[in-house]
């Protein structure tokens, strides 16, 4: 059984829910869950339509020695990204799943994941991009190379001995220590990732340009359709586009950090106006102020826990 998660806060249910809606439409044989990074009781979930669309569990449900510690001094971006690799574990430690299949929830499916995704090797990662851009975009491998090669918003680890060694690994270091600090090349867990292919066995990286498209990766990969269905680049079916960036309120444009406008681009409207709908109809303005249980309490922990962590790896104040 292959089971497709994402993780996310309250505020950020539509997201989850329409990814999951668009994943399911294309493998509804997967199994699909909404992990929470926050706490919601059992009466709130029963008394909301949204959160009875899927199987949601709780941070707090996994029991894991961390949850004081992240709970405590994590903002809610940090809380949702350095848990995904304990609930990839919950899930993988369960004697019927397989494998298990991570998005970030900001992201959309128009098409089914190539086969060499779902059954090449133990662990999947992609790259953030697979050509060189031209000289006056370069300004996209400096930042790869400060952040990270490979891109965090998506994964496929498949249960074996290899993929129990790379979560431990991961979580050492990703769990208790999710820095974002660009300027010195921490962003999340994905400069770890750099590290993956030489340290584990049975990697592979997916490089099949219809496979987490993004504002990062524009300059290899233009959209066009042909009888209803999204192509790359004319003949690569498109998988999933990744909306980073992307602002619900200002939808035509493609996302704060990309290099390409609107206007340069305008292959992107039909994927930036269906993803707009989406989210409307799963209540984006309903959901999107909600304010996260744990990380509105620790306010008052963040700046001393995180001037020590960098203390710690920069030696800076």
């Amino acid at each position: 059984m292959t089971l497709f998660f994402t993780v996310v806060t309250t505020n950020y249910l539509p997201f989850a829910v329409s990814l999951l809606d668009s994943a399911k439409l294309f493998h509804p044989e997967f199994e699909f869950y909404i992990c929470l990074a926050d706490y919601l009781t059992n009466e709130e979930i029963a008394s909301d339509d949204l959160m009875q669309k899927y199987p949601i569990i709780q941070l707090h449900e996994l029991g894991v020695e961390e949850f004081d510690f992240i709970t405590q001094n994590y903002n809610p971006m940090q809380l949702a990204n350095c848990s995904k690799v304990l609930f990839a574990k919950h899930f993988l430690d369960q004697g019927h799943i397989d494998q298990v299949i991570f998005c970030d929830s900001d992201t959309y499916f128009f098409g089914k994941l190539p086969s060499s995704t779902i059954n090449n090797e133990d662990i999947v990662i992609t790259p953030h991009f697979t050509r060189p851009p031209d000289i006056n975009m370069k300004r996209q491998e400096l930042e790869v190379l400060n952040a990270g090669l490979y891109n965090g918003g998506f994964f496929r680890l498949k249960k074996s001995e290899e993929t129990f060694s790379y979560i431990s690994w991961l979580r050492e270091r990703s769990v208790k220590e999710c820095i974002y600090d660009f300027k010195r090349g921490f962003y999340g867990e994905q400069l770890w990732l750099n590290l993956v292919p030489l340290y584990f066995k049975n990697v592979f990286i997916e490089n099949n340009r219809g496979m987490n498209v993004a504002y990062w990766n524009l300059h290899e990969r233009n959209i066009s359709s042909h009888d209803g269905k999204f192509f790359v680049n004319d003949t690569i079916p498109l998988c999933f586009f990744h909306y980073s960036g992307w602002d619900y309120y200002n939808p035509s444009e493609i996302s704060k950090w990309a290099l390409f406008t609107k206007e340069m681009r305008p292959d992107l409207k039909a994927l930036l106006k269906r993803y707009a709908s989406s989210l409307k109809q799963n209540g984006y303005e309903h959901y999107i102020d909600r304010i996260n249980y744990y990380t509105s309490k620790n306010n008052t922990n963040k700046k001393s826990f995180f001037s020590t962590l960098k203390n710690k790896y920069f030696n800076s104040k």
